[in-house]
């Protein structure tokens, strides 16, 4: 849904908050909720993809613009490929997708299996690769080539930990763990040590972590 909300700016430059909630209802046929699309958009105001005027309107910011021709750049080119490179009847092979949208997924996985301690870097549990994703220290919508591509933006994580990391529940600071008040406030029924110290951190990811700290952790 995160695209969705960038592409309804391609048409109007500023949107209210019930203009994005039509948009994305006609456009994509989707379930969405007005409160789903404001907690995204307060995460994009964080990373000053999006502003709000005076008039309660949104509106992209240089940041935002860049992202937005990206994402028609990428599915103009994707489209061209597709019809270009493949045949009717490649069309129901579901590998086609993941290679096209993501090509350097796998590169990246096949760095961490040979590279890297079968541990989920944020709670230490040593698990098969089945239960370990390859995950993004920075959101990968956010990324240049260069960092798509760099093998220090992924580390293991477990399924748990990937999710309430990649929506700010979990963070990294100086290689120590952040927890998130909203975990330990409703005392769930999670194990999380606050500042323990990530045995797997390193220098090299450190941007990456200090970015999600900055823009993304609650």
């Amino acid at each position: 849904m995160e695209k969705y909300i960038i592409n309804s700016f391609l048409y109007k430059k500023f949107n209210t908050i019930n203009d994005i909630f039509h948009y994305i209802k006609l456009k994509y046929n989707t379930n969405v909720g007005i409160n789903n699309i404001k907690n995204i958009i307060h995460f994009y105001i964080k990373c000053n993809i999006v502003l709000l005027n005076e008039n309660n309107n949104y509106y992209l910011t240089e940041e935002g613009n860049k992202i937005l021709h990206q994402q028609i750049t990428y599915s103009y080119r994707i489209i061209i490929q597709f019809f270009k490179k493949y045949t009717y009847n490649k069309l129901d092979n579901p590998k086609y997708y993941l290679k096209e949208v993501r090509e350097e997924q796998q590169k990246l996985r096949n760095y961490l299996i040979n590279n890297k301690e079968q541990i989920c870097i944020i709670c230490d549990k040593k698990l098969p690769l089945c239960l370990l994703e390859t995950a993004h220290l920075k959101p990968r919508y956010l990324l240049n080539c260069i960092e798509k591509n760099d093998n220090n933006v992924v580390e293991f994580m477990c399924r748990f930990c990937h999710k309430l990391y990649d929506d700010g529940y979990l963070g990294v600071y100086n290689g120590l763990l952040c927890v998130s008040q909203v975990i330990t406030k409703n005392k769930y029924d999670l194990q999380y040590n606050e500042n323990k110290q990530i045995i797997y951190y390193n220098i090299k990811n450190n941007r990456y972590f200090d970015y999600h700290y900055r823009k993304i952790y609650k």
